[in-house]
């Protein structure tokens, strides 16, 4: 009884491969691409400012940081247009020797805004006791929803022409869709990165800020199978 079951499983699986061998798809395999792109302004600007303090004590260094941190949310808070938010905090110690000498202490804020004009001058101010991390420009994501949505049918259309004339141009009477990929990206000017580590200093002028654009592109990629007629 065992010898029959052992079997059964191998003379299906011989059976399945001749019948899909007898059903061969009488079509040809074709695989293309097309793309669009269109460059897009950048509306969004992200600032990312820190405190640091380096003392023997760790609660010292704490309190510096803490402090600071506190001055500048009280400064952001209620400027309109500016979301703002308290990221990343570590304290960490400091050794020499392989000996703990002192404590170091950091944690930024993250400042966004549509607003160049108003999210500099709030930098500037903030670097009385901040310094800056980093400056990033972006596209909103309603923005880029909007240019991707564009594109898609764009791209899709010259997919579609592609493979119409692959098939005209093959003497072949249609064609059908067996795979599509639709794939998005985007490139623009590299951030601007800042790295003022002065732990306090008078409020100094806001940074000159120019958004630029990025290039937004929307790839389409797929295999398509072509009447291949009668053989």
């Amino acid at each position: 009884m065992l010898r029959k079951l052992l079997l059964i499983p191998v003379l299906i699986g011989w059976a399945t491969g001749a019948v899909a061998h007898d059903n061969d798809p009488t079509y040809d395999r074709v695989s293309l691409n097309a793309s669009a792109e269109q460059e897009v302004e950048n509306d969004t600007l992200v600032a990312i400012l820190f405190a640091e303090h380096q003392a023997q004590r760790q609660k010292d260094v704490s309190r510096v940081v803490n402090e600071a941190v506190r001055w500048a949310l009280d400064k952001a808070k209620g400027r309109a247009g500016i979301k703002v938010q308290t990221t990343q905090y570590n304290t960490s110690p400091v050794y020499n020797k392989n000996v703990v000498t002192g404590w170091r202490a950091r944690q930024s804020i993250r400042l966004e805004s549509s607003d160049a004009d108003a999210i500099g001058e709030l930098i500037g101010e903030l670097q009385e006791q901040l310094s800056i991390g980093s400056i990033n420009y972006a596209v909103s994501k309603s923005a880029r929803d909007a240019v991707e949505e564009t594109l898609t049918s764009a791209a899709l259309a010259q997919f579609k022409r592609r493979a119409e004339l692959i098939a005209r141009d093959l003497g072949r009477k249609t064609y059908r869709i067996v795979q599509l990929h639709i794939n998005t990206q985007s490139g623009g000017p590299q951030p601007v990165v800042y790295a003022a580590r002065v732990a306090k200093m008078e409020a100094a002028p806001a940074p000159a800020i120019e958004a630029g654009v990025q290039t937004v592109t929307v790839d389409v990629s797929g295999t398509i199978e072509v009447d291949a007629g009668t053989r």
